[in-house]
């Protein structure tokens, strides 16, 4: 039952950190470009709010109007033909305050003042700092998002792991499905109405859900029966291989028939800090999905930690024997192992959805790599080295990409790996691992 509440406590905090304004990127431009157009050149436009409509495909942004020392409140409303596709970049309505555009003013505009707009002046940055630092700022909110991606699959990794001694290469791709599947979510949303922070919740909340799903039956069709019938590690490896390879394939193959991209949702930049030259921006898609990544990391640890379910895991995991004479139930163990990995994997291709837009199929071999480099440098086994080997393995992603050829990047990733099988295969956080050979 514990269970249940803390994984709905996770689909909450997931909604809570999506509320606010989910505005298009490129509708908002295409409706502040326009406003210039009702005046004079010698009028100066201040913005007050920028908001989506209920119920329409439409943002109404608040301005102000200054001439000299003389401001004036206006509002126009910009409708578009939809919310996805090109649909959404389609303006076909123009409403004002003082009423609505005529058809032959909005096609002037359309046709010959949004296809030349004059650039906008960047708005200035909160915090005043050198160009050098701005771009390691910039780099490492960059990183966040894939540590939080890596962590999470690694979680799965050192769930599984610490509990059965196996590890299941399939995470990777039920991070994709997650993603995939909160992308279909996205498509039947959008044919109802405009995206908001609700539609767009329950579409993560979907992606989930349906990589939980996944990850529990693959582990109670694959996993379970393949390290119960063999002490022999690889037949897990391969069985867990075969399923990525289907899940992959599976993406591949629908691609064309659903929405493949996220609509550009709170990708507006807001300068942070910098100088003339360069400065550090941040979107609210990336807040939205560092918050998410500190979500799932905050339950998963808070559950291992503070729950009957984290208890039994660690009793399972020190003696498994030893456990089940005590009353562990290890058959629904299991199942909540498996549901809370997938539920970790499902939120890390929710992340990626969030932050890239999409993502794609063959994606989670990748994925997969970095997440299981991740949990071997942080011990495998152990949940909290899951997620500091993922901020490890990020960290010098980004360094390396920053400062070198990027060509070379996951050479050093796969060298840095090496050197910790050598010289610590244990990991930084589980020094009573077993030796990889033993693995």
């Amino acid at each position: 039952m514990r269970l249940i509440v803390h994984l709905t406590v996770l689909c909450l905090g997931l909604l809570l950190a999506g509320c606010g304004s989910v505005i298009d990127a490129d509708q908002a431009r295409i409706c502040r470009d326009i406003v210039p157009a009702l005046y004079d050149d010698d009028v100066v436009i201040d913005e007050v709010s920028l908001a989506p409509v209920p119920g329409a495909d439409a943002l109404r942004l608040t301005y102000r109007a200054r001439l000299g020392s003389r401001a004036v409140p206006h509002w126009v409303i910009c409708s578009f033909a939809g919310q996805t596709g090109a649909a959404r970049a389609t303006l076909t309505a123009l409403d004002t305050d003082r009423g609505p555009l005529s058809d032959v003013k909005l096609y002037i505009i359309k046709r010959w003042w949004l296809t030349a707009a004059p650039s906008r002046a960047p708005p200035a940055a909160w915090l005043s700092l050198s160009k050098r630092q701005a771009y390691w700022l910039q780099q490492a909110i960059n990183g966040t998002t894939l540590a939080g991606i890596y962590g999470l699959v690694a979680t799965g990794f050192a769930l599984v792991h610490g509990l059965l001694g196996r590890i299941n290469l399939a995470f990777g791709e039920i991070a994709v499905a997650g993603g995939v599947y909160l992308l279909i979510a996205v498509g039947l949303e959008s044919l109802a109405g405009r995206l908001g922070p609700g539609t767009l919740g329950l579409a993560v909340a979907i992606g989930i859900l349906f990589a939980m799903s996944i990850s529990w039956l693959v582990g109670r069709q694959v996993v379970v029966p393949l390290a119960t019938s063999t002490t022999s590690p690889q037949t897990v490896l391969i069985g867990t291989v075969a399923v990525a390879i289907v899940l992959a394939e599976a993406a591949r193959i629908t691609a064309p028939d659903r929405l493949n991209w996220l609509p550009p949702l709170l990708n507006i930049p807001v300068p942070l800090a910098g100088e003339t030259g360069f400065v550090a921006t941040v979107t609210a898609a990336q807040m939205l999905a560092a918050g998410m990544s500190l979500t799932g990391a905050s339950t998963v640890l808070g559950l291992m930690e503070f729950t009957r379910f984290g208890r039994a895991w660690r009793a399972h995991a020190d003696d498994p024997l030893m456990a089940a004479l005590l009353g562990v139930r290890v058959p629904a163990l299991r199942d909540g192992t498996f549901l809370i990995a997938g539920a970790a994997a499902g939120l890390a291709g929710a992340v990626s959805v969030i932050a890239y837009g999409t993502v794609q199929p063959g994606e989670g071999l990748a994925i997969t790599l970095k997440a299981l480099i991740s949990a071997i440098i942080g011990g495998i086994g152990s949940v909290p080295g899951a997620f500091l080997g993922a901020v490890i393995v990020a960290g010098v992603e980004i360094v390396w990409s920053a400062s070198f050829d990027i060509v070379y990047r996951d050479l050093v990733i796969y060298a840095l790996l090496v050197a910790f099988l050598v010289l610590r295969p244990g990991g930084l956080l589980n020094n009573a691992a077993p030796r990889p050979r033993e693995i």
